[in-house]
């Protein structure tokens, strides 16, 4: 769910907030650090270890970026 929200948002940056509020829900009341946690799983698993796929924006969020061409 977390990719796929990504990947439909790509080149948007995307707050934690705004990340957890699509994906876990409005009722979510855990800690917004677990966006980091899953992003860190998501780049593990795509093998994205300089992070140019999904590229952390300093203060503001995350952002997908694609080569589409």
């Amino acid at each position: 769910m977390l990719l796929k929200y990504l990947l439909d948002n790509k080149g948007i940056v995307l707050s934690k907030l705004k990340i957890l509020d699509n994906v876990w829900g409005y009722d979510f009341y855990g800690d917004e650090n677990i966006v980091e946690v899953y992003i860190r799983y998501l780049r593990n698993k795509i093998g994205d270890n300089e992070y140019k796929t999904i590229q952390t924006v300093r203060g503001a969020g995350y952002k997908v970026n694609t080569n589409d061409k």
